[in-house]
């Protein structure tokens, strides 16, 4: 096997080893998991997927209380956070959930798996048949919104209850979660497979 020729022979094999353990998490992830345009697709309602839909609270930024909580607003870059604040009053705190920015870089959707304070910016999306996983699949599916929105045009509270988004279906026409799931753990695992073997070929 020349890949564990090449790594033993230059003290690699901490490398090699890592990236057997990774070759693992994708074959247990499901290694020749079905294409995406061999998947069957359907269109479901946001209100379908989301079992919560709530707009954040307006906080201005001279009402803002130094802190160590996230402030998620529309911002396009560092996952919609804007500052760090510790306000406890007139708020309305998420977790584990998608931000959907209704104005400023309407469409953008950003997973969140802690605790924030949301602004009246953005629309939080939570679901419990959804996880970290699922949540970074769907999220990249109602970003396209972002296609059919501007600065000019914002996505309020009756546009959003009206929007559609397709996901891929399992045998009973439902959302197939686990696919999702599955579909992403392995790119995550994919992408670390080409790091390490880039890192190995630069070491050698």
């Amino acid at each position: 096997m020349p890949l564990w020729n090449s790594t033993s022979r230059n003290g690699n094999s901490k490398l090699y080893k890592n990236i057997l353990n990774i070759l693992a998490i994708i074959y247990k992830s499901g290694g020749g998991i079905t294409p995406l345009n061999q998947k069957k697709w359907k269109e479901f309602y946001l209100s379908d997927i989301f079992t919560d839909i709530q707009r954040g609270k307006r906080l201005k930024t001279a009402d803002h209380i130094q802190g160590n909580i996230p402030y998620v607003s529309s911002s396009a870059v560092n996952n919609g956070v804007d500052a760090l604040i510790g306000n406890t009053a007139k708020i309305r705190k998420f977790a584990d959930c998608l931000t959907l920015a209704n104005s400023g870089s309407v469409g953008k959707t950003f997973y969140h798996k802690y605790e924030f304070i949301a602004s009246d910016h953005v629309t939080a999306l939570k679901s419990d048949r959804l996880n970290e996983y699922s949540y970074l699949f769907v999220a990249t599916i109602v970003q396209r919104l972002e296609n059919k929105y501007s600065f000019n045009r914002e996505i309020n509270d009756m546009r959003i209850n009206k929007e559609k988004i397709v996901l891929p279906i399992d045998e009973f026409d439902k959302p197939d979660y686990a696919f999702m799931e599955q579909y992403v753990k392995q790119q995550i695992a994919t992408l670390k497979l080409q790091y390490l073997q880039e890192k190995m070929s630069v070491t050698n």
